[in-house]
């Protein structure tokens, strides 16, 4: 009996990790297919439609909308609202393409994955108390929960760091254009257009799409700075906003952001500079003046043992 039942669950264990390779795979193909039509739809091609709803594949009419509405469903059904909002300012954060409910199915597949080979291996050893059989597969399954949102929140900690080291180019970029005589909304374009790929040119290029679709300069901006939740564009997009409202030239207050953050930087390189006497003492002191130590006083101290020693 029991050794039908280490079957099962290896079997399961194996079907698990198919499934969830299978839909990694189907995922990111759609999202790379996802990518190219935004792209595609920047230059304005216009797809024909299928003559007939036959043509379209039994798959993609079908069965994919019966999967997202489950998904969706199940999802909605296991986290609340106020999660899913939360939990979709974080991936916005990160710069993920996944929508909440797909993330939360994610991550509890990959607590049901690890729940399974918990089972697997407290199976392998029988002998093992009846607390660890039950302690091991739930760690297992809660440590694989918990790293999926410590993994979402890294990455936006990250992407966010790597926005604010660009802040400067970026400023730069937009105050030279605005005094060569461009426009703002000109000055994002040659911006995007000349900026490496990275966390600003999404986040700019963006912008721009808000732009179009209908929204104002100053509310771009500030959904801008809502989203990435970082001072200076909270404090540029309130420099644009006031500059629309009174009428005043941009491009003072551009080359003003610009010389702000450049000094802000400098002053954090000055505070790290600073702190590097403190940090160094515990390697000094734990690996640096031991072996100091050895060299100088090892001599001595054989010389001292020799003498007493005879």
């Amino acid at each position: 009996m029991l050794f039908w039942l280490n079957v099962t669950i290896a079997a399961l264990l194996a079907l698990a990790v198919v499934t969830i390779s299978l839909w990694v795979r189907d995922l990111r193909v759609a999202n790379r297919q996802k990518t190219l039509n935004e792209r595609l739809q920047s230059y304005q091609l216009v797809r024909k439609p299928p003559a007939d709803e036959l043509e379209v594949p039994f798959v993609q009419r079908v069965i994919a909308p019966i999967m997202r509405k489950m998904f969706s469903t199940i999802s909605r059904a296991l986290t609340p609202a106020k999660v899913r909002n939360e939990l979709a300012r974080r991936l916005r954060q990160a710069g993920s393409k996944l929508s909440p409910e797909i993330f939360a199915l994610y991550r509890l597949a990959i607590s049901g994955l690890l729940l399974a080979l918990g089972i697997f291996l407290v199976r392998l050893n029988s002998g093992a108390p009846q607390w660890q059989q039950i302690a091991i597969p739930l760690g297992m399954a809660g440590l694989g929960y918990v790293f999926m949102g410590v993994r979402v929140n890294t990455q936006a900690q990250n992407r966010l760091k790597a926005l604010e080291r660009s802040l400067p180019e970026v400023f730069d970029l937009l105050s030279v254009s605005v005094e060569a005589g461009l426009a703002f909304d000109a000055a994002m374009r040659k911006l995007v257009t000349n900026i490496d790929n990275g966390p600003a040119k999404e986040e700019f290029t963006r912008v721009m799409s808000d732009i179009q679709l209908g929204m104002t300069r100053a509310e771009a901006l500030a959904a801008l700075a809502e989203r990435t939740k970082s001072r200076e564009l909270k404090r540029f997009a309130g420099l644009v906003a006031q500059s629309d409202r009174t009428g005043s030239g941009i491009a003072g207050a551009l080359r003003v952001q610009a010389r702000d953050i450049k000094e802000a930087r400098a002053a954090q390189a000055r505070e790290k500079a600073a702190l590097i006497p403190v940090k160094i003492i515990f390697p000094m002191v734990f690996f640096i003046f031991p072996a100091i130590f050895v060299v100088i006083l090892g001599p001595a101290m054989l010389s001292i043992v020799h003498l007493f020693h005879g």
